[in-house]
């Protein structure tokens, strides 16, 4: 990394104001919005109500048996994936 910039540095080449090319003008770009895609859909679904997250039955503890049959504690067996 040191020898990067350092090569950098070095081969930096100063230009007189005479060569450099004059550049356009920047708009104004104080008034953009920005908006997604699908915002105004986004805005007429909010009214809506909110998904539920599904339950799939009761939780199991981590030092129960697995639920598959295995005979293994869960947090040995499934429960290593969550």
């Amino acid at each position: 990394m040191r020898t990067q910039v350092t090569r950098v540095v070095f081969t930096v080449q100063i230009r007189s104001p005479e060569d450099v090319e004059e550049t356009a003008p920047h708009a104004d770009v104080s008034n953009v919005k920005y908006q997604h895609a699908g915002y105004d859909e986004a805005l007429a679904d909010e009214g809506g109500e909110a998904n539920q997250p599904v339950e799939n039955g009761p939780k199991v503890g981590r030092n129960d048996p697995c639920p598959c049959g295995s005979g293994k504690k869960y947090k040995h067996c499934h429960g290593k994936l969550s």
